[in-house]
């Protein structure tokens, strides 16, 4: 018996991480715009906090996005060093690694959308606290959630800058393709 590995096709790799990508900004978009943007109101607390309990479970599911979105961006992650890699190792890897600071302070930047559903809610503890500490509290969340998400962005932004480099020198994908991921964020 013969111990055969079998060769993925640089292709078939492409293909799937094209197919995560559009997953990713799909998913990322929804969450953004058909969500928080319709549920959070700009300096008014109590309609947000009263948005989020109305629509609770589509805020759970916006937030399950969220993370479903992460989880498909660790395997593109290692699509993009297994094609980017004969470019330039070094900087495939270095992408990778503001990936991997990426996405750790991302998926904290959710808790904080959960922190504002809990907020938000008629749970016996909250009894603790008046309405509009409540809120307050709410607004505090999404706030930090906010920041959060735009230092995740940084990391985010200087490994779009690294893959789209390496898009560009590769000579296999399009140079159109890595200049707009050199601009994606």
């Amino acid at each position: 018996m013969t111990n055969k590995t079998v060769d993925t096709s640089p292709q078939l790799y492409a293909r799937i991480g094209g197919v995560l990508y559009l997953i990713i900004i799909v998913i990322g978009f929804c969450s953004e715009f058909f969500v928080r943007d319709k549920l959070v109101v700009s300096g008014d607390v109590t309609a947000t906090a009263n948005n989020i309990m109305a629509s609770e479970s589509l805020w759970r599911i916006s937030i399950a996005g969220d993370l479903i979105l992460l989880v498909c961006a660790v395997p593109l992650t290692l699509i993009l060093y297994v094609l980017l890699r004969p470019v330039n190792k070094h900087l495939a890897l270095l992408a990778v690694f503001f990936n991997m600071v990426e996405f750790p302070i991302e998926a904290a930047s959710k808790l904080c959308l959960f922190a504002a559903l809990f907020l938000s809610g008629n749970a016996d503890y909250l009894k603790a606290f008046e309405p509009p500490q409540l809120h307050a509290l709410v607004t505090i969340s999404l706030k930090l959630h906010d920041h959060g998400f735009a230092i995740d962005l940084v990391f985010c932004g200087f490994a779009c800058l690294v893959y789209g480099y390496l898009l560009f020198r590769s000579g296999y994908f399009p140079r159109t393709l890595g200049v707009l991921m050199a601009i994606a964020v």
